[in-house]
């Protein structure tokens, strides 16, 4: 009686591909989840041909949709592609206070991740953490020209499953993209300090939630 109550308990907290499967079967497959939520932070540095009251250009913070797609390489591990849309407006930030509207934008990243579990394969509440890397497209329509920029992404998050393929995620991204080349002060203890291009980063985070479709 024990162990049927045991065994019933542990079937409550995984779902398996089929009666025969214990709790915590792994059955290899993949996960399509559209999503939506909010992508905030991040400002565009300008360069010296700027005009000099004008520090830079801020990202309006809003909302933000886009996919993922995961697929199982073992046990806990999945690779993941991510697309991520965000419609905005870029603003002047002057030096002295204050800002202006610029125009509309929209930034479109696209990442490749690695995504770990922590639990038990199958179990219906799965937390988790990624990390990747890609690029991000900024359509500016004129303001500034920037084009495909390096990005990459660090987070995590947590899975439900109503049943054995649709679940419900939730996530948290810092999400930062290089925008512009700057120059900055290096000091090198053989060397001293010298001039030395550096780049400039649009720090971003992001929180969304999806529907996860499991195949």
């Amino acid at each position: 009686m024990l162990l049927t109550l045991g065994a019933s308990g542990a079937h409550a907290q995984a779902w398996n591909s089929s009666s025969s499967s214990g709790p915590g079967f792994w059955n290899r497959g993949f996960e399509i989840t559209p999503f939506g939520g909010s992508r905030f932070g991040g400002v565009i540095d300008l360069n010296s041909s700027s005009p000099t009251n004008v520090d830079n250009l801020g990202i309006r913070s809003g909302w933000d949709y886009g996919a993922m797609l995961d697929v199982d390489l073992f046990p806990h591990a999945q690779a993941e592609f991510m697309w991520d849309q965000q419609p905005t407006v870029l603003s002047q930030n002057y030096s002295g206070g204050g800002s202006s509207r610029v125009g509309e934008a929209s930034l479109s990243t696209f990442q490749w991740s690695f995504l770990y579990e922590f639990l038990q394969p199958g179990a219906k509440f799965q937390p988790y953490a990624v990390g990747g890397v890609g690029f991000t497209s900024y359509n500016t329509n004129g303001i500034i020209d920037l084009g495909n920029q390096l990005a990459f992404n660090v987070g995590g998050g947590v899975k439900y499953f109503f049943t054995p393929h649709v679940g419900v995620r939730l996530e948290a991204r810092y999400m930062p993209s290089r925008t512009t080349e700057g120059v900055g002060e290096y000091c090198d203890p053989l060397f001293g300090c010298y001039a030395a291009a550096i780049h400039n980063y649009a720090s971003q985070g992001a929180a969304n939630v999806g529907v996860i479709f499991r195949f």
